[in-house]
């Protein structure tokens, strides 16, 4: 694993897309004490946003009875739990 400030610009944007990036930066930004790469409250903003999204189109997409087949949503809504990673990597 590189740190996000030993990569260059173009990188650095791209790994703002995955959680893991949002969740080292807030680790070491606000429980180390280290000198974050972008705002780590922004992180921990974009993490809860997108489980709780995702928790809510879980809501609405799972269907638990296995005999049903009719269809809640269409399976591409599951994509919106990836929204706040991008908007994530647009705005800081």
């Amino acid at each position: 694993m590189i740190p996000l400030s030993m990569m260059p610009d173009f990188a650095q944007r791209i790994a703002r897309l995955l959680p893991a990036s949002h969740a080292m930066n807030a680790f070491d930004g606000l429980a180390m004490g280290k000198v974050a790469t972008f705002s780590p409250w922004g992180s921990v903003i974009v993490l809860i946003s997108s489980g709780l999204i995702a928790f809510c189109l879980a809501l609405l997409l799972f269907s638990w009875d296995s005999h049903n087949s009719t269809r809640r949503g269409h399976p591409l809504l599951a994509l919106l739990a990836l929204l706040p990673y991008v908007l994530g990597a647009l705005l800081f």
